[in-house]
């Protein structure tokens, strides 16, 4: 079997049981979008995470609110699918008589949940440690760029076989860690720069930025403590516009399904998190539109 999926601490969570579960020969990476628009080939051997649902995949496993809507036109499929905090949450349910060797793993699924549903602490944020500093480190929200596809299938299997102290004394990872918790101040002063608040919403607007620093893409909820949401803007491909939308995780008055507004626009997402790609043409009317639906706060 071969697993498809995102890079982030999510997939690779998930990819780690995934492997205790099945005899696994490869790992591909895709963006959500590509495998939407049906520009990634998929066959039976393929095992579908945290991505969304192509037809004929021989196993799926997934947890976006937005696709929940989607589930009975799709039919059958072999996998699993809950709304649930993440993927690997989803994962560990399905594969019950593994859950013994799974329970190694506790800590990084417990990580993993609050990571990827954005449940953390101020602290965490501002100071991160452990699963979750590891977790930046994969996250291409951070910025750490291209080059985590062979990093991400080393870590699948390094995890396996030494503790997390150890893993985060790695070299590999450690130069990782090490960039993040440096170019953290300078990314906080980018954010400063470049966001300013429109009623509830936080507007971060990176589009033309080029080699911007590192970061916890939270920290801008400590910055503007009274907005409730952040919508980022940068440039995606293609003359493309990515609007991503994310709820304040310490402001928590959002109303907004964030996942299944974004769907409308070609995107989704999460209850609480979600990303859409805007073509050159409608870019700006959609956006102002986008923001108009997340200033309004409702459901």
């Amino acid at each position: 079997m071969k697993i498809l999926t995102r890079g982030d601490l999510d997939g690779l969570t998930s990819t780690v049981l995934i492997t205790i579960a099945e005899s696994v020969t490869e790992m591909r990476f895709a963006h959500p979008k590509d495998v939407q628009d049906g520009k990634v080939k998929v066959d039976k051997d393929d095992i579908i995470v945290n991505l969304p649902f192509v037809p004929g995949c021989g196993k799926w496993f997934d947890h976006h609110v937005s696709e929940e809507q989607k589930l009975e036109k799709q039919g059958k499929f072999d996998g699993a699918f809950a709304v649930a905090p993440s993927a690997a949450r989803v994962v560990y349910g399905y594969y019950k008589k593994h859950q013994a060797e799974f329970d190694k793993f506790k800590e990084l699924l417990e990580a993993t949940d609050r990571l990827d549903s954005a449940q953390l602490t101020k602290d965490e944020v501002e100071k991160p440690t452990g699963w979750i500093l590891l977790g930046l480190t994969l996250d291409p929200r951070t910025g750490l760029g291209p080059e985590f596809q062979k990093y991400f299938r080393w870590l699948a299997d390094y995890i396996k076989e030494v503790p997390l102290g150890k893993i985060l004394q790695h070299p590999e990872v450690k130069k990782r860690t090490d960039r993040v918790m440096k170019e953290q101040e300078d990314f906080k002063k980018i954010l400063q720069a470049n966001s300013k608040a429109d009623g509830n919403v936080v507007i971060t607007d990176l589009r033309g930025k080029k080699d911007l620093p590192v970061g916890n893409r939270f920290l801008v909820f400590a910055l503007f403590p009274q907005c409730n949401i952040e919508a980022r803007i940068f440039n995606g491909h293609a003359g493309q516009t990515v609007i991503a939308a994310g709820a304040s995780i310490f402001n928590r008055t959002c109303n907004v399904n964030i996942g299944n507004l974004l769907a409308q626009y070609g995107g989704g997402g999460h209850q609480g998190a979600g990303t859409a790609q805007l073509a050159p043409d409608k870019a700006e009317a959609q956006m102002k539109e986008i923001l108009g639906k997340l200033k309004a706060n409702k459901k």
